[in-house]
């Protein structure tokens, strides 16, 4: 549907002084509205007390670990074309602090996306100040060749960060770490899914799992809700001029994923 005067707002929730949603609901896309002379194109709307409680929903804030993550040495496995680390198992930490912490303030969205509880971004209006539509904010990983982010050659150009130190220093890394965060997270029972409108806290299924998407070979994680069973990558993708970009994809899961190595199946129900 096109409106002639649509404008793209951005919406800033404080979260201080009470504002921001309730840990136990997601915003309904709510009808909030302003007098058509107060928008422009330049308008920006800063709403400051959004809060939609439920009673007995409402969550403490989730404390920040106190120590510092580190990394732990790391040995790789070359018995495969596809190297990876010689205990892929072990960095899969749904109990640790850091992951706990992070997966508290994420869902999983109906179209599979994971998102931020307390980020959401832009808002489309039209003329009378309707909200027409409204996006969160994704869970992405911001990607990082390992050469720039250590500062020198690490050897075999390869290395699996641990989940804790992956979240703890902004998401950044290349596709491993991210799939080794989500995999814990999802098993931590602290990352909650969008049902009816509410945060559900639940263990979601998942795996990390090394293969090739098409032709690249990739890290990603495999999980299931929503009776559907989904993908996300954060790989790197030609962007058709020769370049390559980074990516964080959530993808229902097809037949150009195909699986070499798969770890951390607990829980996950087969389809």
């Amino acid at each position: 549907m096109k409106y002639t005067h649509a404008i793209i707002l951005t919406l800033a929730v404080l979260l201080s002084g009470g504002a921001g949603y309730s840990a136990g609901t997601v915003n309904p896309y709510p009808n909030l509205a302003r007098p058509a002379d107060s928008l422009n194109n330049n308008t920006q709307i800063v709403i400051s007390n959004i809060t939609t409680k439920i009673a007995g929903t409402v969550e403490p804030e989730p404390q920040k670990p106190s120590y510092i993550p580190v990394l732990r040495p790391y040995e790789i496995d070359k018995s495969h074309d596809i190297w990876h680390a010689r205990s892929p198992s072990s960095y899969i930490m749904p109990d640790n602090e850091w992951v706990r912490y992070y997966a508290s303030q994420l869902y999983v969205d109906n179209d599979g996306r994971i998102k931020y509880k307390n980020k959401p971004i832009p808002l489309l209006v039209n003329e009378t100040g309707k909200v027409l539509y409204w996006t969160d904010e994704p869970f992405i990983n911001h990607y990082i060749p390992l050469k720039e982010y250590f500062g020198v050659e690490l050897p075999n150009n390869d290395y699996w960060m641990m989940p804790d130190y992956y979240l703890a220093n902004g998401q950044r890394g290349i596709c491993s770490g991210w799939a080794l965060a989500v995999t814990s997270m999802m098993l931590s029972g602290e990352m909650s899914i969008n049902k009816d409108g509410k945060f559900i806290k639940q263990i979601i299924p998942a795996k990390a799992i090394i293969g090739y998407a098409g032709l690249t070979r990739d890290v990603w994680v495999e999980y299931q809700v929503f009776n559907n069973t989904w993908i996300t990558s954060a790989a790197l993708e030609k962007d058709g001029y020769g370049n390559k970009i980074s990516t964080t994809i959530f993808v229902e899961k097809d037949s150009q994923f195909k699986s070499v190595f798969e770890f951390t199946n607990i829980y996950f129900r087969m389809v």
